[in-house]
């Protein structure tokens, strides 16, 4: 299958993360209890681009995801794959924009610094790229691990489903979930787990039959039968 191919296959885990993170922080109201981190307070706000196939809906203001344009887009079938974020941990205030399809970060902005040396402010100024890289890798890896678990078919996803819906959602319900990690310590970034990509040591998850639009599965499908048809065909050739 062709890198292209591939990429495509998995878009959908990083959009899902935008949109778990999204009904996540709703739910909090904002309020995380990140693994290695502890409290934290995270929201999506100033900007939102949600998509289905080549349809967009782009949203700006305070707070984009609470509006019902943002809901509506949800309804149908559209997935986030921009939004910019805000992080707070303690005093440290973060805010980047997140691709979804490749969890690269741009637009970073970083706590101030309180070093006055040149050479302290670049340590201390890594740092706190590092500390922001390890943070959003450990709320994905929290993702992940209910992506990935029997709680997303059971709890999770109808939670989701319910919420777009515009329904009522027990947070107490999603608090008690616990499920076992994913392979990734707290130092390590969203972009650079082996799970980035959307595979995990024992397979991938599941298509995305439960939150992403239809569409996206019928192309797997597609590409799964052209895949097929091709290795058939150059078979029959190699015969020949």
């Amino acid at each position: 299958m062709h890198l292209v191919d591939l990429i495509e296959k998995r878009r959908f885990v990083g959009r899902e993360f935008l949109l778990w993170t999204w009904f996540q922080s709703e739910l909090r109201e904002g309020r995380f209890d990140v693994e290695g981190f502890g409290p934290c307070e995270i929201l999506l706000e100033g900007q939102l681009t949600l998509t289905l196939d080549k349809e967009q809906s782009r949203l700006k203001g305070t707070a984009p995801s609470t509006a019902p344009e943002a809901r509506e887009a949800l309804r149908q079938g559209k997935l986030p794959t921009q939004a910019r974020m805000r992080i707070e941990r303690g005093e440290l205030v973060y805010t980047f924009v997140i691709q979804a399809d490749t969890l690269n970060l741009s637009g970073v902005r970083i706590p101030a610094q309180v070093k006055e040396e040149e050479d302290e402010r670049f340590y201390e100024r890594m740092y706190l790229v590092e500390e922001l890289e390890a943070l959003l890798g450990a709320v994905y890896a929290e993702f992940l691990a209910q992506r990935l678990s029997t709680a997303w078919e059971k709890t999770v996803a109808p939670a989701i489903r319910s919420w777009i819906r515009g329904e009522a959602v027990d947070p107490a319900a999603l608090k008690r979930l616990r499920v076992a990690p994913v392979g990734q310590g707290a130092g390590q970034s969203a972009a650079s787990t082996p799970d980035a990509a959307g595979t995990q040591a024992k397979g991938r998850p599941a298509r995305p039959t439960t939150m992403a639009p239809p569409a996206l599965d019928e192309r797997d499908e597609r590409n799964d039968r052209d895949d097929r048809d091709g290795r058939g065909k150059g078979a029959a050739r190699a015969v020949a």
